[in-house]
């Protein structure tokens, strides 16, 4: 089953994470002089969930911006490096047969679900002779070309319906022209679930913050398009197995998302927009200059049961971290004032100074300790009544720092939930 992980535990504290098998013998040797330090010990432990996958290398350079692949590999890799005194190596196999239509389709639509994993397979089908106009442009890997969007639709207007061609499909459910279709994207979206899956199951022991290292962001799709680099929505999944594991165990139900992105969570908060129960929070760069542009306003609050359990926080370009912390303690003051059973939150790691997505429209100017910061004060919510909570991987595109970041963040969110002595 795709939700279910064999544990191999290294050690008997702190920080786990789930990722290759030729990390160990380096682990094993590093960490046995820290198991009984104080300073250790008196952490949160932190789980960091992620798979072993082998992807091709060529597809990391399908777009110019976007590389999820190396993304991942890079936090990974950071966690080790900065953290290792606090690190376990777990590997997690996952299913093939892992079911995503029965599993999203609780903030999907089950035919954009079955899109996503058939298109491929009709992609690969139209060849040798695939539109050039829906070729990624200068390809040049082994296999076929990756399919873009190039056909777009009009807004949902009743006329239009689902077209049985692989492209028109695409431009059906997409929102952009630069979210590509590859070879490798449903085992990936496989893996992810299956992160998704089994960090709500570690984060309901209420003995650690969990942190999903997902290949794919997902915050940009909402219940039936999906974009911006992104296909299925991971944290809004996330609070719904949360959700319900809640509801199994007789906890509170109240569940809070905060997207903490450069761009607004647009897709995330249209599934929850008329939700009474989950609370979501984006702290993001003003849309009327930045993507997504359309959605993220302030006076976006929610509508009908879930008004009110929305709040928008837009910052202008050129944010530095004295904007953004009054923004971050706005936002978490609203969630404890929510009284929320579950934590999920978005990490987009583009708020850094001089990312390539942002920096267009001026980006914000986070950097260095900005990160351990930001984690400490959420963790700091945490000190008197921790719940249960994830982290769950959004974006991020300077690559020179993007693990180091991430890192931070989940060392100071551990750091910051520490009652003073």
């Amino acid at each position: 089953h795709c939700c279910c992980f064999s544990i191999i535990n290294l050690c008997t504290s702190r920080l786990v994470c789930v990722n290759r098998n030729s990390l160990r013998t380096h682990l094993l040797q590093n960490i046995h002089h820290y198991i009984m330090s104080d300073a250790v010990r008196n952490y949160l432990p932190v789980k960091v969930i992620s798979v072993d996958s082998e992807t091709k290398s060529e597809q990391n350079d399908v777009d110019r911006h976007n590389k999820p692949r190396l993304r991942r590999s890079l936090i990974i890799s950071a966690f080790i490096e900065k953290y290792s005194h606090l690190v376990q190596v777990i590997n997690a196999p996952v299913s093939s047969n892992c079911d995503l239509v029965g599993l999203y389709s609780s903030v999907h639509d089950v035919g954009m679900i079955q899109f996503l994993v058939n298109s491929w397979s009709k992609w690969k089908a139209m060849g040798p002779d695939w539109d050039s106009d829906c070729c990624q442009p200068g390809w040049k890997g082994n296999t076929p070309p990756p399919l873009v969007p190039c056909h777009a639709a009009f807004r949902r207007d009743g006329i239009e319906r689902v077209s049985s061609n692989v492209m028109g499909a695409f431009g059906y459910y997409c929102t952009d022209s630069l979210t590509p279709i590859v070879e490798s994207l449903v085992t990936e979206l496989q893996e992810d679930a299956s992160i998704i899956c089994e960090a709500v199951n570690l984060a309901l022991l209420r003995n650690s913050v969990i942190y999903a290292a997902t290949t794919h962001p997902g915050h940009h799709s909402n219940f039936d398009n999906f974009g911006g680099y992104c296909y299925l929505n991971n944290a809004a999944l996330c609070a719904t197995l949360m959700q319900k594991r809640l509801d199994d165990t007789a906890g509170n139900r109240r569940v809070a998302i905060i997207d903490i992105d450069y761009h607004c969570g647009n897709g995330t908060a249209s599934i929850f927009y008329r939700v009474p129960d989950v609370f979501f929070t984006s702290i993001h760069c003003d849309p009327e200059i930045e993507y997504p542009f359309n959605a993220g306003y302030e006076d976006q609050i929610g509508e009908g049961a879930g008004k009110g359990a929305t709040l928008h926080i837009p910052l202008a370009p050129g944010a530095t971290w004295e904007d953004y912390k009054p923004a971050l303690e706005k936002a978490m003051n609203a969630i404890m004032e929510f009284d929320v059973g579950g934590l999920v939150v978005s990490m987009g790691l583009d708020t850094y100074e001089g990312d390539s997505v942002s920096v267009r429209k001026g980006g914000f100017k986070l950097k260095g300790n900005d990160y351990v910061e930001l984690g400490k004060i959420m963790g700091s919510y945490m000190r008197d009544n921790f719940m249960p909570s994830v982290f769950v991987q959004e974006g991020g595109y300077k690559m020179d720092v993007v693990g180091e970041a991430a890192a931070d963040v989940l060392g100071g969110f551990s750091e910051g939930t520490r009652k003073a002595e």
